[in-house]
């Protein structure tokens, strides 16, 4: 009391209240109030709610919430790591222990953090379950943390910056006009935002330098960040690049024996840890056996714990060594049960309010395997809805169905046309052609828009309000910019026509491209928010391109001749919305697929119950697997022997090489026999877009002007068709030439036709296989050659390419997955270069 009388107490209160109240003395009163918010904090506030949602139903769908959580140790590893008077602290942890972990990370000057370890260890689990910890730490002067994966991002084509605002705006939008591109590319210039980046090793190995360069130059100003990689891949880069500047660098340790029993006796049905003794035991008392070590990773104890979850499984078999006599058996084991054990049989329980569906074990075996080899196959781990179409069935099926439904709709609008006008020619006549204008108006607005997605990839649209396309306004400047000489000329003497020119173009710009404001909430929204956008488009666009249509062709006053142009054109502007919207080609595709039983009928459902079971994980509008080694066992669903041939024609991508497997070998020198050439052409889409948009047309013009009968006219439409695929198939064998590779004790040489190059082993310092670099653009067939790298003293000839990283692409190799580690050299070019080539060979898989 004596210290209150003289003043020495000081009442301090921080946080919100309604009411605050001091008694006695009221003269020492200090109010402090916060800044008030700007449009940018509402902004970082927005995006961190919205991945905040996202994330944290992720993490429970994957097991990563709860009690049951396992402790991963993670330690320091600074022989990758920058100098640590750069980085300013040691970061180090446990999954257990995350608020200490969060705030390690925060105590970092540069609050930059790069997370490695092996295959399986929880690099990725760490990385979601230290952004949810940042996020629930968020406030307006810390950034706000979004995981992304970095294997979409083409270091080489794209600025870091630009690539990280387009990622958050395609994933992580809101419904809220505080989260519009504008204040994205803010968030992201005033490092606001904390990128997750996940997976680095997942890039080509070209692609993985350039993005570390990229990384560096971004962090340059201080940029936070978030690095998740394999060691052995994040290793090599440091070793032959760099380090990523002032980042720490922690590495996951082994699970004990102690921890793993813990975890797997903690996961388990209270009433069956018995039958999970006898494994318990013996990964806790011999924690060097086959069990224990394989056992050691994050992924193989949540297969475990999935696979024995069953009431009548016996946990304790992988501890016998005789049936499992190393890790690869065990893992290879988990690996294959795994979609049997997820997925329940039988009919689900009433009680449960979104129950798993009963798919069948055979069914759904088949669905993910699909889904694993396609994805593999792209060499991308996002499967999204809308790309589905780019299977190679429906892709085959596209143009018939294209003409099925050309056919369909001039046999209905004859009938009709002969209908509403009682068979009158001259009537029947004038309805036809305002159908034909509105249509062919439907047409161009449609070439418009396919042409404005070529070099950006269509996304799915959602319903949203006129004035919230502010982002489209430069697109449609120069849309209009583009038609204004067009229209100048036809305004004067055919205005409705100058309208036909600018009006659907317009309304497809606008309802017909991605909104602005679509909201990353799922697959399933995404679609349902397509389905209704195209839905409106025929309901709203369609009846307006059908009565332009109409008042630019017909100019009697017949009510009835207009009636029926209008009616007609708006079907036809119609047919040309719904077959290009995505969600007709998803339902393309879908009805594809599922009749050749690679996927379910209800696919959507399908993949929401493999999230709903631990398969899956849900990032935005896509769907990934859970792990990229269940993505990779999916993908090879047999192994050893004959099944390797089903693989390669599962997974091979259309490699723009054909070697001949022929080879004749001396003592003195072993000579591979080849093609080398185009496979196959990769179809360019503009093509193919423009020259079936001609034969439409003309198919449009012979069938208003009835001249089907003329033999002339069937062979143009003809050409235009046949041309795209015929230049598909002809190129490729027009390019391949013979070749031949000649090893020997003085060095390699490489023939064809009348080029022939020699390269002495002096003048050559490594052979290896790498993916090959094209001169333009980047390697999306996953090409692997066999390369060389000349010495510092050596100089390459004229006509002799060196890319980037100072290789030489010599020899095409057979590769099923375009990992330059699954190269198949072949046994005489691999015997010859151990023969001549000494330690200059660095096979796969050596250093």
């Amino acid at each position: 009391m004596s210290e209150q009388a003289r003043g020495d107490v000081h009442n301090v209160f921080s946080g919100n209240a309604t009411y605050v109240i001091q008694g006695r003395d009221f003269s020492a009163v200090h109010l402090h109030l916060p800044a008030p918010q700007t449009s940018q904090d509402r902004a970082a506030g927005e995006l961190a709610r919205v991945v905040l949602a996202q994330w944290r139903d992720e993490a429970g769908a994957l097991g990563l919430a709860g009690s049951a959580r396992l402790a991963v140790g993670w330690r320091a590893d600074w022989t990758v790591a920058d100098h640590r008077e750069h980085i300013g602290a040691d970061v180090a942890g446990s999954t257990a222990g995350l608020a200490e972990l969060a705030a390690a990370f925060q105590a970092l000057p540069a609050r930059r953090l790069v997370i490695i370890g092996g295959p399986g260890t929880g690099k990725t689990s760490l990385a979601i379950l230290l952004t949810l910890e940042l996020l629930s730490l968020h406030d307006v002067t810390r950034p706000v943390p979004v995981p992304l994966l970095v294997s979409s991002w083409d270091a080489g084509r794209e600025h870091f910056d630009v690539w990280l605002a387009r990622r958050i705006h395609e994933e992580y939008v809101g419904l809220s006009r505080d989260l519009d591109r504008s204040r994205i590319r803010a968030l992201v210039r005033d490092r606001r935002v904390l990128p997750v980046l996940d997976g680095l090793d997942e890039l080509p190995r070209p692609l993985r330098s350039a993005a570390l360069a990229g990384l560096n130059k971004a962090g340059a100003d201080g940029a936070p960040l978030i690095l998740t990689s394999r060691a052995a891949e994040y290793a090599e880069l440091v070793e032959e690049e760099a380090v990523l500047q002032a980042a720490a660098v922690i590495r996951a340790q082994p699970v004990e024996g102690a921890e793993a029993a813990a975890y797997l006796r903690g996961s388990a049905h209270p009433r069956r840890t018995g039958r999970w003794q006898v494994l318990l035991d013996h990964i806790t008392h011999q924690p060097g056996s086959v069990a224990a070590r394989a056992l050691s990773s994050p992924l193989m104890l949540w297969l475990a714990r999935t696979v024995y979850a069953r009431a009548d499984a016996d946990p304790g078999e992988l501890a016998d060594a005789s049936r499992f006599p190393d890790v690869g058996a065990i893992e290879r084991h988990l690996l294959d049960s795994i979609v049997p054990a997820a997925f329940p049989s039988g009919p689900p329980s009433p009680h449960q309010p979104h129950p798993v569906r009963e798919w069948g074990h055979a069914q759904a075996q088949r669905a993910l395997v699909f889904l694993a080899t396609r994805l593999t196959a792209a060499r991308t781990k996002e499967f999204a809805w809308w790309e589905l179409h780019r299977a190679k069935a429906p892709t085959f099926l596209k143009a018939p169905a294209l003409l099925a439904g050309y056919i369909l709709l001039m046999t209905v609008s004859s009938w009709f046309h002969d209908w509403i006008t009682g068979g009158d020619p001259f009537r029947t006549i004038q309805v036809a052609l305002g159908a034909w204008a509105a249509t062919m108006f439907g047409i161009m607005g449609g070439i418009l828009l396919l042409l404005s997605q070529l070099w950006k990839a269509p996304l799915p649209r959602r319903l949203a309000l006129f004035g919230r396309h502010r982002s489209r306004i430069p697109g449609l400047f120069w849309l209009l910019l583009f038609l204004a000489p067009i229209v100048l000329l036809l305004a004067r003497d055919e205005p409705f026509m100058a309208l036909g020119f600018v009006v659907p173009p317009l309304l497809m710009m606008v309802l017909g491209a991605p909104a602005d404001t679509a909201q990353a909430v799922g697959p399933r929204a995404l679609l349902n928010g397509e389905r209704a956008s195209t839905v409106l488009m025929v309901l709203v666009v369609a009846p307006v391109i059908g009565a332009i249509g109409t008042l630019t062709i017909v100019h009697v006053p017949d009510r009835t001749v207009l009636l029926g142009s209008w009616i007609s054109g708006s079907a036809g502007a119609a047919a040309v919305i719904v077959a290009l919207s995505p969600w007709t080609q998803w339902l393309l595709a879908k009805v594809t697929l599922a009749g050749l039983g690679r996927l379910p009928w209800s696919t959507m459902a399908f993949l929401e119950d493999a999230r709903r079971v631990g398969l899956l994980r849900q990032v935005g509008g896509v769907y990934q697997f859970r792990h990229a080694q269940i993505q990779a066992g999916l993908a090879v669903p047999e192994r050893g022997g004959a099944p390797a041939r089903r693989r390669r024609a599962a997974t091979r991508a259309p490699w723009p090489i054909r070697p001949l497997p022929a080879a004749s070998s001396t003592p003195e020198a072993v000579r591979i026999h080849g093609y080398v050439g185009l496979r196959r052409t990769r179809g360019e889409p503009a093509l193919y877009v423009m020259m079936w948009t001609f034969a439409l047309l003309w198919a449009g013009l012979i069938t208003v002007d009835d001249n089907w009968h003329d033999p002339e006219a069937w062979q143009l439409v003809g050409f235009f068709v046949l041309l795209p695929p015929a230049l598909d198939l002809l190129i490729p064998p027009l390019t391949w030439r013979r070749a031949e590779l000649r090893v020997d004790g003085g060095g390699i040489e490489f023939a064809s036709g009348r080029r022939r190059i020699r390269f002495e082993w002096r003048d050559i310092a490594d052979v290896a296989p790498r993916l090959f670099e094209p001169p333009f653009g980047p390697n999306d067939d996953g090409v692997v050659m066999l390369h060389l790298r000349l010495t510092a003293e050596a100089t390459p000839g004229p006509r002799i390419r060196v890319n980037g990283s100072g290789w030489v692409a010599l020899w095409p190799l057979d590769c099923p997955t375009g990992d330059p580690e699954d190269a198949t050299v072949g046994p005489e070019l691999e015997d010859a270069l151990v023969r001549f080539a000494g330690e200059r060979w660095r096979p796969a898989g050596r250093g």
